[in-house]
């Protein structure tokens, strides 16, 4: 018989592993935007228990991936231009911040992966999906090096939507310069460079802002 303090061990992994595989579900669209599911099916998909999944679902409902609807279920949230265009007026703010933060205060260990991550980005300017991987592990090592997790939080929510944007306009994005632009970010912020990591950061975030503004109907 399991221990309760062994279940307690356990239980904030499985909630992370259900997190990130029914995140990933929503930012590659396989849940796609506007479309009803359930708790059960989510349970069913992530094969890993409902308490998890539960928890999971909490952290995507306040992170405006999901919506609750009483009595019908879930709502994934629909991806709207004006709605997009408020992500990134925040987040042009806040990861500045972010950026300069981290650059500051990264430790050495956190400066080497840094530094190691910019060359894999780099190298990943032929491969979308591996791409998507490096750019969700930068955001966490960013997060980590800012050493503010009221900041971290904020921007966790705002970099889902985003995330989930980019692969909706994969086929449009230069993913050459696109890889190019955040190793930069990667390589200023290993350096301690701020002026440098604000510089990279601008350009990808005027990159999404051009890609939001060719839309005329977000569903």
């Amino acid at each position: 018989m399991i221990g309760a303090a062994a279940t307690a061990g356990k239980f904030p992994s499985l909630a992370r592993r259900a997190y990130d595989l029914l995140e990933e579900q929503l930012v590659t669209l396989r849940l796609a935007p506007g479309s009803l599911t359930s708790e059960k099916e989510l349970v069913d998909l992530a094969d890993i228990g409902r308490t998890p999944v539960r928890e999971a679902i909490q952290r995507l409902s306040a992170a405006g991936m999901l919506e609750v609807l009483p009595r019908k279920g879930l709502l994934v949230a629909p991806m709207r231009r004006s709605e997009l265009q408020q992500v990134i007026e925040v987040r042009r703010v806040l990861e500045r911040l972010m950026v300069v933060k981290a650059a500051e205060r990264a430790a050495a260990q956190q400066r080497r992966a840094l530094a190691v991550l910019a060359e894999r980005i780099e190298a990943a300017h032929c491969d979308l999906n591996v791409f998507f991987r490096l750019d969700r592990r930068l955001d966490e090592l960013l997060s980590a090096a800012c050493e503010n997790p009221y900041l971290a939080q904020a921007l966790n929510t705002l970099h889902c939507q985003c995330r989930r944007f980019w692969y909706l306009r994969r086929e449009s994005l230069d993913l050459p310069r696109a890889a190019y632009l955040h190793g930069g970010l990667a390589r200023a912020v290993a350096d301690g460079d701020r002026t440098g990591a604000i510089r990279a950061l601008d350009e990808i975030i005027a990159t999404l802002d051009r890609l939001v503004g060719q839309l005329d109907i977000l569903s």
